[in-house]
C-alpha cells in the first residue's frame, strides 16, 4: 500500500485580496492624517473683559519691599532644616539598618 501525500495548493482567493486591499487602504489613511495632515487651528476667543486685567501690567513690585514687608517677615517655616550629617529625619526608622 502507497500512501500519498500532497501538498494543498492554495487557491487566490479574491475576497482575500479585497479585504488586504481594504486594510492596507485605511492603514494609508490613518498614517496620512496622523504624520502628514496640517490640522486646522480652532481660534478660541477671549472671554470678559481684558480691560478689567490690564492695570495688572502697570504694577511695578520691589522685591525687597516684599522681603522686608510684615506679612512676609510673620512665616514660618514647619519644615526641619537639613544638617551636614544627611537630610533631617522623616517618618520611621528603616529597620533593616543595624544601628
Amino acid at each position: 500500500m502507497a500512501i500519498i501525500v500532497e501538498e494543498n495548493e492554495r487557491k487566490n482567493n479574491i475576497f482575500g485580496i479585497v479585504e488586504w486591499l481594504v486594510f492596507l487602504l485605511i492603514a494609508g489613511i490613518a498614517i496620512y492624517y496622523v504624520f502628514f495632515a496640517q490640522p486646522e487651528l480652532v481660534t478660541i476667543p477671549a472671554t470678559g473683559n481684558l480691560g478689567e486685567i490690564a492695570p495688572i501690567t502697570q504694577i511695578v513690585l520691589h522685591p525687597e519691599t516684599v522681603v522686608q514687608g510684615a506679612a512676609f517677615q510673620a512665616l514660618t517655616s514647619t519644615i526641619p532644616l537639613p544638617t551636614p550629617s544627611g537630610p533631617a529625619t522623616v517618618g520611621r526608622t528603616n529597620p533593616f539598618i543595624a544601628p
